[in-house]
């Protein structure tokens, strides 16, 4: 009876460790968080609002910011730029399946990240404070580091070219 007392008190304690252990994909979300952090990029838990196809009206949609800010906000850069993986009637096509709200030049680099990415990617935007990528942490190191790579490339953007 003494044995029967002791395994259920050790299974019990047994679950109970297993039942307070995050899932796998929380895991893998934490160590994304720790790379990116690695890699001087602030992740916030946050919700956009991303205007619809006619930009008649927004679109509250909950995500995750990978976000890196700038030592001093741009004074040359007054405008907030949106690069949505989607089509906004009055917004420019920058490459396949990328539309934004406002004329920049990217290269050939940063455009191929882009387009590899365009089902993770909800939207990037571009402020005077900073530079801040929406997606759903799909992925791995490796999507995270290209990520890095598109955050550090439109970090460069200093101003907007108005084209009409």
């Amino acid at each position: 009876m003494t044995a029967l007392i002791v395994i259920f008190i050790t299974l019990s304690l047994m679950g109970s460790a297993l039942w307070i252990m995050p899932p796998k994909k929380e895991r893998q979300r934490m160590s994304l968080r720790m790379q990116a952090r690695k890699l001087g990029i602030t992740v916030q838990l946050t919700s956009i609002d991303l205007p619809d196809k006619w930009d008649k009206s927004k679109n509250r949609q909950k995500t995750v910011a990978y976000s890196h800010y700038r030592l001093k906000p741009l004074v040359s850069l007054s405008e907030t730029i949106w690069i949505l993986p989607f089509e906004v009637w009055k917004y420019r096509s920058i490459t396949e399946g990328w539309w934004t709200s406002e004329a920049i030049d990217l290269d050939l680099k940063t455009l191929g990240i882009l387009e590899k990415y365009t089902s993770i990617l909800s939207a990037v935007k571009i402020t005077a404070d900073g530079v801040f990528c929406y997606w759903d942490e799909r992925g791995d190191e490796a999507v995270l580091n290209e990520l890095s790579q598109l955050i550090t490339a439109l970090e460069a953007i200093s101003s907007v070219t108005h084209q009409k």
